[in-house]
């Protein structure tokens, strides 16, 4: 069972990629390469974030394809409720631990 912050962290991260996915469903309208360099949010669990990060429509779907993945912008990482498992220069892609997994899959638009 995840404490009180780690909830509250994961509940806010989740937010942001509810954001993501509109902005997506919306660029989804316009004409762009799968490679093509997009705007998003940031989604670190920081709740007054308003960093954008530059990820690609593949780059964005790849993270998109696990619940418990988020991109955040570099040193936005919180090592002691999450791994970082990729750094790119753009982004860096990390996994909430286990004990919020279930947070994050039930706040999950897509699924």
């Amino acid at each position: 069972m995840p404490d009180e912050r780690a909830t509250r962290l994961a509940e806010n991260e989740a937010r942001f990629r509810e954001i993501n996915d509109r902005v997506e469903r919306d660029l989804e309208r316009l004409q762009y390469s799968p490679d093509e360099l997009l705007p998003f949010v940031c989604e670190c669990a920081q709740r007054t974030c308003s960093a954008t990060i530059e990820l690609s429509r593949n780059d964005y779907e790849r993270v998109r394809g696990d619940s418990t993945l988020f991109a955040v912008a570099p040193g936005h990482e919180i090592t002691d409720i999450e791994d970082v498992l990729e750094r790119h220069e753009r982004y860096f892609l990390i996994r909430k631990h286990p004990e919020t997994w279930e947070i994050v899959k039930a706040s999950d638009p897509r699924r």
